[in-house]
């Protein structure tokens, strides 16, 4: 990456911004079709999750750098873009940074605010959820608070997965340690008026906490603990698999649950393929496949938990011009999601930030990726 300014607040993520960007001799399966150019001011998209009641796609557009309140931005089936909702920013920090997002099977929606890549790591890291009524978003409340970087957030079976990217904030040597909060949502009672709020969940620090399941340790020693960004992404499968990127290590972690319990965990070396240098956001498909967001190699792939097969869906160089950008080029993309045939990719950024700002809509149909994964 050539631009610095944005993160001379964000010591966690300067590494990222001096790395080249690697070619790589494999042949992309397709590129995006098409992009979704965002309104002017919605800037670094990430976190998307398909609300299940009116297949709409929610969006996170974090502030990242900026005070101010962000948005949630709706993309109905005619990919047409419009606000969803505002969320109010931290008291505290003047910022509200949401990066991942997940419907729970109360019909409200769930938000990871990461105020860490905000610019504040001092455990002002926060779960929320927005209060739905009818189908629609009402208020926003906070359900927990005391991590240091909420990322990746998914629901399964009731429970709140959100992956914490590092436990201790003052941590600038590898290796680094991260790992996964999980809360069921009946821990949180309803507020029974809108004039009334939650008191809040505030967990202790450094993976103390009895919400904090399972914990790694990112080395990068591939690249001398370059990148220091641990657990980012996270997923779950039809099973309740449970699957965390290891953004450093280019790695994902496959653990196995039982209850309250982690029985076993074991890493899935993608990397072995070469085809990924980090993996960033992620989506496990009913067949079990997990697709990720390559955030350094700007790229988009696809990979078999079951045998570590990986394969690369798009790939284009990085900070791509303005016209290529408005045709679907990737531009250093960080999440992923999928609605039918169609994978969408949040373009978050965090390089030269500069407009058109888009989501890369990639048409899988035709792709067999049974036979590719397999």
């Amino acid at each position: 990456m050539k631009t610095k300014k944005l993160f001379r607040i964000l010591p966690l993520f300067v590494c990222l911004l001096a790395l080249p960007f690697f070619a790589n001799a494999a042949e992309p399966l397709t590129k995006p079709f098409k992009a979704i150019v965002l309104p002017d001011g919605q800037k670094h998209p990430d976190g998307m999750t398909v609300n299940p009641s009116t297949g709409d796609i929610i969006l996170a557009v974090p502030v990242i750098g900026d005070k101010g309140n962000a948005w949630l931005l709706k993309i109905n089936a005619d990919d047409k873009v419009e606000k969803y909702f505002e969320l109010p920013a931290h008291p505290e920090t003047g910022r509200v940074t949401p990066l991942g997002i997940s419907f729970g099977p109360d019909g409200h929606l769930y938000v990871a605010d990461s105020q860490c890549l905000g610019g504040n790591p001092n455990h002002k890291s926060r779960i929320l959820r927005v209060i739905h009524k009818a189908g629609k978003p009402v208020r926003a409340e906070v359900l927990v608070t005391g991590i240091v970087q909420a990322n990746g957030l998914e629901i399964y079976n009731n429970k709140i997965y959100v992956a914490e990217t590092q436990i201790d904030p003052s941590i600038t040597e590898m290796p680094m340690t991260s790992g996964v909060f999980r809360f069921g949502i009946e821990e949180f009672s309803m507020a029974r008026s809108y004039g009334r709020e939650l008191t809040p969940i505030h967990v202790l620090p450094y993976g103390k906490d009895r919400h904090f399941i399972f914990s790694f340790k990112t080395t990068d020693k591939d690249r001398n603990g370059a990148q220091k960004v641990g657990a980012n992404g996270i997923g779950l499968s039809k099973k309740g698999t449970l699957y965390v990127a290891n953004f450093g290590d280019k790695e994902i972690i496959e653990v196995e649950l039982r209850r309250d319990k982690v029985l076993s965990h074991k890493n899935i070396d993608i990397s072995k393929s070469g085809l990924n240098e980090s993996v960033d956001g992620l989506k496990v498909c009913p067949q079990g496949y997990i697709f990720f967001a390559d955030y350094v190699g700007n790229a988009v792939l696809a990979s078999n938990p079951a045998n570590g097969k990986t394969v690369l869906i798009a790939k284009n160089k990085p900070n791509p011009n303005p016209n290529e950008k408005k045709n679907g080029a990737l531009d250093r993309c960080s999440e992923v999601c999928l609605r039918g045939d169609k994978l969408y990719v949040a373009n978050i950024d965090l390089d030269d930030n500069n407009a058109p700002h888009t989501i890369s809509v990639i048409d899988l149909k035709g792709i067999d990726f049974d036979k590719l994964l397999k």
